[in-house]
């Protein structure tokens, strides 16, 4: 099967199952709205009595939070933990609802059912969970090597500032990849869970390898080319939202709606990702028996 139409398809999909795409985002729009109301406070104070609080709204992150780290840090200890308890909560969600999606996406165009949705994200909950942790041993495994360059590339550069900075920039540019691409590997034995009802993670993740090593362009393709699209998506935004201005009161209701429509838009692509996954995957291997 070509790239564009896994991709084409992939598209398909999500419109078919619009109900999906507005759940998942519904679930992330309450997620945030946990995480924010704690640290109200605190936001509203950096806002109303710093250079740095102008810059919120308008998307200047790095500046914002080295002085909210720097200032607050020690008010919001609490909070912190409540951000770690978020963002486990978010991960444990997401593997959750990945069985839903892929048994949705593995139909060819049925009807959206809630009971079905939900039972195929219990009935593949605790296998996700499994293959999740298998992939951690990947990108420590990665993590790890690139770590163990460290040293050599030292010994090359040096005292020479440009080259240590290059390599420090060459080995994080190296991991974030290896990350991305271990995580198109493990959605993949998600795929074959799914759609083969595999049993035994170990061995269907490192079936996923074999199927994304043997169709390496296509499989890579593909999901660069779902990248690019989110990519885009969040330059347009950000570019986008410098622009709104934010001493009045619309400016803050536009800028809030903009948000929304980057938040439907991040869901989208995150569904595309895995619709033009199960359609490339299907149209490419080969038949096997169920529970393999």
């Amino acid at each position: 099967m070509k790239i564009w139409k896994a991709f084409s398809t992939g598209i398909k999909k999500i419109n078919h199952h619009k109900r999906i795409w507005f759940l998942l985002y519904g679930i992330q729009f309450v997620l945030a709205l946990i995480l924010v109301l704690p640290l109200r406070s605190q936001w509203n104070a950096m806002i109303g009595h710093s250079l740095a609080g102008q810059e919120v709204l308008q998307g200047f992150g790095a500046n914002v939070f080295i002085e909210f780290i720097t200032h607050y840090a020690q008010t919001v200890s609490s909070e912190m933990i409540l951000l770690f308890v978020i963002g486990l909560v978010y991960l444990t969600l997401t593997l959750f609802l990945n069985g839903g999606i892929l048994g949705s996406f593995s139909q060819k165009y049925g009807e959206y059912s809630a009971n079905v949705f939900f039972k195929n994200c219990g009935h593949y909950f605790g296998r996700f969970v499994r293959l999740f942790l298998f992939s951690l041993l990947f990108i420590a495994g990665a993590f790890l090597a690139l770590q163990g360059l460290e040293t050599p590339c030292g010994r090359i550069a040096k005292d020479s500032e440009p080259l240590r900075v290059i390599f420090w920039l060459a080995r994080h540019l190296i991991l974030l990849f290896l990350v991305f691409f271990i995580n198109m590997v493990f959605d993949y034995a998600k795929i074959m869970t799914v759609l083969e009802e595999r049993r035994y993670m170990i061995k269907t993740g490192l079936r996923a390898w074999g199927f994304v090593l043997k169709h390496l362009w296509k499989t890579l393709g593909l999901y660069c080319l779902v990248a690019t699209i989110g990519l885009a998506f969040f330059v347009l935004y950000t570019l986008a939202g410098k622009s709104i201005e934010v001493s009045t009161g619309l400016g803050v209701l536009l800028l809030f709606l903009w948000q929304q429509l980057y938040a439907l838009g991040r869901t989208w692509v995150r569904l595309l990702f895995l619709a033009s996954q199960v359609t490339l995957y299907k149209g490419t291997s080969e038949p096997v028996l169920l529970g393999e």
